[in-house]
């Protein structure tokens, strides 16, 4: 410890001598990380804070007889840099005897043991430099040179939704930071409309990554099949021999043996990788999990059905914060993999029993948590009438908010057509594509 303290006494000395507490901000330092010299720091905030200056060093020695004023020639960034790296030291030590405890039972505990410590751990206490932000003047070229990639790209600027005129309130699912949220009622269709986003990504040569909470592999396959080559999901959920209608001719049937070339074809083929809870042990995944599968097969597109499915990785005692928590890690998933995570969500149901048919949920009727909402980048509703899916944009952080585009579907054969509104109010309908 007589280390640490004459670290932290230089670093103060330091601070005395410059006559500011900038260079404890931008080093990312909290009071937190001083363990021998921790009310000598706190007195400097409290009088940087009163007083909007730093004391001088008699007054500083007169409040603290013992403290050791040393002419110090080291970098402030040496001198922070140690102060972290003995203060994560401190906090490492208990985590890393645990650990060792564990191991001797159980390494795969051991293993989600220290992901969950070390993330809590690098989230509660951030010891990476403050960055000194971007001169949106002086940078501005980006600017141009993003406006120019959005003109040669129609202004899509992610993974197409597979529906043109969703992606022109969203430019498609962004990467980088992309939390999208689909909620709705029970039996909306949100596993349906998520696979198809999946599906259409797969489609473009994007490698997806599925979570299934309660349908098996096979079943998502099915409708996979429908939602690629579009055989009717009753018809092979059923063992019929005849599979809907063959396009592109004058009504030719899909029949077994097209299902079978089919298959022969696609098992050729790879990167739409399904994962349920008996891949994990028969327990639901946390997200961190998720993120370590999404890494190793490279995914690009991650779909997770759905939220209340998942496991809390800290460990929440009510599931409001719970499902804070998950969406939270969903969120912060996307940031580090720079992927879009698209996340299913039960509309809370005392909240939306009493709307209109056809009405779509508001954010606030998302179950259980305030939380989801927030943390999303996008947040989709859905509901359907007479045959018409609405989904109504009820949050889009990076475009139009509360715009509703609608869609004809027939879920059987996975088809939709988009239903577009005339000048003079009639509906009409442009040319089917694959839903």
């Amino acid at each position: 410890m007589a280390g640490n303290g004459l670290i932290e006494e230089s670093f103060i000395c330091r601070l005395l001598e410059i006559g500011s507490i900038d260079p404890m901000k931008e080093q990312g330092l909290t009071d937190a990380m001083f363990l021998t010299c921790k009310d000598e720091i706190q007195y400097i905030e409290r009088h940087f804070a009163e007083y909007k200056q730093l004391p001088d060093k008699i007054i500083f020695l007169q409040k603290f007889k013992d403290f050791q004023m040393l002419d110090v020639s080291e970098s402030v960034d040496y001198l922070a840099d140690r102060i972290k790296e003995q203060f994560l030291y401190t906090k490492m030590v208990p985590i890393i005897t645990k650990a060792g405890e564990l191991l001797r039972e159980d390494s795969l505990k051991t293993v989600d043991y220290l992901k969950n410590e070390l993330e809590n751990l690098h989230k509660e206490n951030p010891v990476s430099k403050n960055k000194d932000g971007v001169d949106i003047v002086s940078e501005a070229k980006s600017r141009l040179t993003s406006y120019q990639k959005r003109c040669d790209m129609k202004g899509l600027m992610g993974i197409s939704t597979g529906i043109p005129q969703l992606d022109d309130f969203t430019n498609g699912w962004l990467w980088g930071e992309e939390l999208v949220i689909i909620t709705g009622r029970t039996n909306v269709g949100k596993s349906w409309i998520a696979e198809y986003f999946g599906t259409v990504a797969w489609e473009a040569g994007y490698k997806v990554l599925q979570y299934s909470g309660e349908m098996s592999v096979e079943m998502v396959g099915f409708r996979f099949d429908t939602l690629h080559k579009h055989f009717s999901n009753m018809g092979l959920l059923n063992g019929s021999g005849i599979l809907g209608n063959k396009s592109g001719t004058d009504g030719g049937k899909l029949l077994r043996k097209d299902y079978e070339d089919y298959i022969s074809q696609l098992a050729t083929k790879s990167g739409y990788v399904i994962v349920t809870p008996d891949d994990f042990g028969g327990r639901k995944p946390t997200v961190g999990e998720l993120e370590t599968l999404a890494k190793k097969i490279g995914a690009d597109l991650i779909v997770i059905d759905q939220l209340s499915l998942m496991s809390d990785q800290r460990k929440a005692d009510t599931p409001r914060i719970a499902y804070n928590n998950i969406s939270e890690d969903a969120f912060l998933m996307s940031k580090r993999l720079g992927k879009p995570v698209i996340m299913l969500v039960q509309a809370n149901r005392e909240s939306v029993k009493n709307k209109k048919k056809g009405q779509s949920p508001e954010l606030h009727d998302i179950a259980e948590s305030d939380g989801v909402g927030q943390n999303a980048t996008r947040v989709i509703a859905l509901s359907v009438l007479d045959g018409i899916l609405k989904l109504g944009i009820k949050k889009n952080r990076y475009g139009i908010n509360n715009k509703d585009v609608l869609v004809k579907w027939d879920i059987n054969t996975g088809m939709i057509s988009p239903v577009i509104e005339n000048p003079d109010g009639e509906k009409s309908e442009s040319e089917d594509y694959g839903f």
